[in-house]
């Protein structure tokens, strides 16, 4: 791995892709095309959908108040993640050498190199995992019928993310509200990092005070 540049602040905005490991299947489950994201979990949305659907017509769930409460729980759990992952993991200030490269490696040469298209999106190793630990987590806190629609709205709110921010790099977006949402991103990028820390939405960084001052 290279030396840890958390220091640094390069902003080479080209889109071309930086090599952090020498060793090459470190360097491959590190970087992701921004459409990997999609062929994995489509699917498991659809799934899940399915699922519900399923699960409505034969009266195993059929409260569908709470349904609604569980599509709408399953967005804004996601944007909680989203942004405590963000601001408390991501930019944590670890105090070892290796938290230090970790950190560089997950999130850090990210700011270096924000256009970098490879870095732009969740690796399957971490994706994949992280999924299976928030099924899980559905599960027990909904059960085996009422978890369904939680996950699939949770995980089709991670494909928005991910989308959202290869978007914010890589495309010209013409809707107003999700041009707001890349300004609010890019201006983390490069004038505040210590403020704007939300994606999809700038939710919590009203609620908890971290808008950018100016």
């Amino acid at each position: 791995m290279s030396e840890s540049k958390s220091k640094q602040k390069l902003f080479i905005s080209g889109t071309e892709s930086i090599t952090i490991f020498k060793n090459k299947l470190l360097e491959s489950i590190t970087t992701t095309h921004h459409i990997v994201p999609f062929l994995i979990f489509i699917p498991v949305v659809l799934y899940f959908i399915y699922q519900t659907v399923v699960c409505c017509l034969n009266g195993q769930i059929d409260n569908y108040w709470y349904l609604a409460l569980l599509l709408i729980g399953g967005v804004l759990f996601w944007t909680i993640i989203e942004y405590t992952g963000h601001r408390y993991v991501f930019h944590s200030k670890p105090k070892s050498d290796f938290g230090k490269k970790l950190l560089y490696l997950v999130h850090g040469a990210h700011h270096d190199y924000p256009n970098d298209p490879k870095r732009l999106v969740v690796p399957p190793l971490v994706s994949v995992t992280g999924g299976v630990l928030l099924y899980f987590l559905s599960v027990f806190l909904f059960g085996p019928f009422y978890s369904s629609p939680f996950f699939a709205m949770l995980v089709l709110s991670y494909l928005v993310y991910d989308w959202f921010h290869y978007a914010s790099h890589h495309m010209t977006i013409k809707n107003k509200y999700i041009r707001m949402l890349i300004k609010h991103h890019l201006l983390h990028h490069y004038r505040d990092p210590e403020n704007g820390f939300g994606f999809t939405t700038t939710l919590w960084d009203r609620i908890l005070n971290s808008m950018f001052k100016n």
